[in-house]
This record gives C-alpha cells, structure tokens and sequence, in this order.
C-alpha cells in the first residue's frame, strides 16, 4: 500500500483499466449534469513512437501534462530497446519528450534522452510547473544520472548530474526539489541530500538529512527516519517507520514514531501519504486487530487524528481535501472531518482508481462513462460517454480546463468538453 519510493508510483497501471466497469449515478441530492457523448477529437496526432533505434513496437506513456498559458501539452514516453545480446543486463528504454500545439496537434520539439552510440535510459521520472517548465530525471546504462530542466521551446535551461538515485518534487511556489539517496548503509541508516533550485536553476539551499523522501508538496517534506531492516540481501524499509515532517527552509517540525502493532505498507489502493494544500499530512497505516487508519498530520506538523477506513478503500487527495472509494461509495473528507459523500450503484468495478485531474477536481473513468466532479463538493462537473466515434475511454488521458487528452495506440487526442456555461 504504501511505497516508500516515488519509483513506484508514477506508471500507468493498465490493470485498473482492464475489467467491464460500468455503473449508474445516485442522483438524489444532486443537481444531475447532463450526460453528454465524448466528442469527436478535435485532433488526433501523429504517432509519438520513435524509429531511432532498435526498439520494440510498444509505447509506454509515462506522463501526460498540459499547459493551457503556453498553449502546449507535454507526453513524456518510453519505448523499450530489443536486446540484441545475451549479455545484455539492463532494462534498456529510450526516453523521449515531446511538445504538442494544444490547438492542432503537432509536435513543435521533440527531445530524445539518448544519443547514437551512446547510454540509453533504465529509469527516468518527470515534473512539469504551471508556466510550462519540464524537468526531467534520467537514469543511464553507463551509470550516470541526470536532471534536465526545459524551457517551451525545447531547449534545455539546465543540466544537473547528479551523485545518487534521485526523486523529482515541486514545493507550491513551483520550487524544484531533487532528493538523492545511496540507500541503506552498512548499519541500515539511510542519508539523503535535499537541493531546491529556483526556475532559473539557482541553488537555494541543500542539506543532507538522516532519512529518505517519502513524499514533497505545497511547504512540507515528509522523511521516513527510520534505519532499514535487512531481509535475505535487501534492505526494507520498516513496517512502523519513524515519519519526520520538515519545511521548505529544511528546518523539521516534528517527528512520529508508528507503534510497533501498526504496518503502513499494506492495504488499500491511492494514495497512502499525501500533503494537502495547507500543508497537513495524511498517512495511511494497518494496525493489528484494528485495522486501517488514516493518520492525520495537521500544517504544524503534529499528530491531530487517527480515523478508522475500510481496508479496501481506494484515497486519492485534491486541494485541502481527500476522497475514499469504497466499493460503490465516494466519500469526500477534510482535515475536520467528513463533508458528503454520493454513491454509484449497479455493477461495481473489479478494479477502480480516483485522479486528481491537473486544475484539481477528481476524474473517474470507466468503461463506457467519466465523471469529472467537484472537489469541494462531488457535484458533477462533467459526465461524459463513450459513443460511436469513440468507442472507448479506458486509456491513460490528463483533463484541464474542460479539455480531456487520452491516449489511444500511440497517438494522443484532444477532446473539448462543454463548458458548464454552454450547457
């Protein structure tokens, strides 16, 4: 449940798309929003795989990010690279990024992380700010590893190698955090280096703390303390770990020791730490014969409650709020305590996933219908179906500003929504 690096996180879990996930909407005590037919795309693009060099015919889009003030939507994708020896021992990939015109549809750049002859990438990881800067992590074949930031237009503002394995965050001014971590030491410490750079890629501080990055936002660090525990020729992290919650100045404001009963890497689907807006902390945990809890962090840092969740639930986080989806109920949460909640009846998902859409509402997608609703409230924003042009919306995709970007195959296509007051 709860992954203790960012590496494990941010891929496009086909599974959750793979079952017949149909249902109906409770309406009573909702204004219905009218359904209506996903439209037909304003443009499809040309294919974003790449023939560069051997790869396999198989695109994976590993992120998706519109721009709407510069007019752009970013697709960072990877395509892995047909091994052609038997001593080949790395899971190669060429990484590309590519830049599209939100109005037509065509690529305006396009960067492949990868020159001939040279290392290909066997990890990378992307961040994207709201003024349409892109970093960009890259792990390579040869050992080294690197952080790009790129400006609209393609070219590079910066290039940072780095010492580590490293995890890319944004604070809420848009601050880069790099985390670079060895990983455990002989003694199973953990020591991490903290850099922040500005957009023009100034250093503003650094600081190595005991510790790895469990997760970054709005003014918060969230730091696992605790030494690893050494199982076979690995090192895990512990089960109950010691949290420490950190500002963006570096300075820690408090630290949490999980009971020995408690396990935080267990249950449920989502998010199982998350920083909200104001910079309170939700962590999710399973306490023996008491079962799942969500452990909330106020912005001081503090310890301010502990709430019983269903061991299934599926959490997901929006503004200074959080939702649970369990089985057919959609519950939406604040710091205070529940707001309201709408259920979805008939047939029930095998496998079901809430987003956090790029301007902040919740997205819920399904086979034949999505929802984009309201994060303060669940009232629906938009309810949209597949229809004959598009048969289907069970793909990876990014909405904002009533603008829905799915991928089918290996192109990316725009779907423009009605806007509430065009209803």
């Amino acid at each position: 449940m709860l992954t203790l690096n960012k590496r494990n996180t941010k891929t496009w879990a086909a599974l959750l798309f793979s079952g017949v996930l149909l249902f109906s909407m409770n309406t009573t005590g909702y204004a219905a929003v009218q359904s209506e037919p996903l439209p037909k795309p304003a443009w499809t693009s040309p294919s974003l795989m790449q023939s560069q060099v051997n790869t396999e015919k198989d695109v994976l889009i590993k992120e998706i990010n519109a721009v709407p003030a510069k007019n752009l939507v970013y697709v960072h994708s990877s395509q892995p690279v047909t091994k052609t020896s038997s001593a080949t021992t790395l899971a190669w990939q060429l990484d590309t990024l590519q830049a599209l015109d939100a109005t037509t549809g065509k690529v305006k750049w396009n960067y492949i992380f990868h020159e001939k002859s040279g290392p290909y990438t066997t990890y990378s990881d992307s961040i994207y700010t709201s003024y349409g800067t892109a970093y960009v992590y890259m792990e390579y074949s040869d050992g080294t590893k690197k952080v790009y930031s790129f400006n609209t237009s393609g070219k590079t503002n910066w290039v940072r190698t780095v010492n580590a394995p490293s995890d890319l965050y944004l604070l809420d001014d848009e601050t880069l955090l790099v985390a670079s971590s060895q990983g455990a030491q002989s003694n199973g410490s953990v020591r991490t280096a903290i850099s922040l750079y500005d957009k023009k890629g100034k250093l503003l501080t650094e600081k190595t703390i005991n510790g790895a990055v469990l997760q970054a936002g709005s003014d918060r660090i969230v730091v696992d303390a605790s030494k690893r525990i050494k199982v076979g020729s690995y090192w895990q992290p512990a089960a109950n770990p010691k949290v420490e919650i950190y500002d963006r100045s570096l300075t820690r404001l408090s630290f949490y020791q999980f009971p020995s009963n408690a396990n935080t890497q267990g249950d449920g689907g989502g998010e199982s730490l998350a920083i909200l807006n104001d910079g309170s902390v939700i962590m999710r945990a399973n306490f023996e014969n008491t079962g799942n809890k969500l452990m909330g962090f106020g912005a001081d840092g503090k310890l301010a409650w502990g709430r019983s969740i269903p061991g299934n639930a599926f959490i997901q986080t929006a503004g200074d709020g959080y939702t649970l989806f369990t089985g057919s109920k959609l519950e939406l949460y604040n710091m205070k305590g529940k707001v309201t909640e709408r259920t979805f009846k008939d047939q029930q998902p095998v496998l079901m996933q809430v987003k956090r859409t790029q301007d902040g509402q919740y997205q819920l997608d399904f086979a034949k219908t999505g929802y984009i609703v309201d994060p303060k409230t669940l009232e629906d924003v938009h309810v949209y179906t597949a229809s004959a042009s598009v048969p289907s919306i069970i793909s990876p995709s990014t909405y904002v500003n009533n603008v829905l970007y799915t991928i089918q195959d290996d192109t990316l296509s725009k779907h423009v929504l009605k806007s509430m007051s065009a209803k």
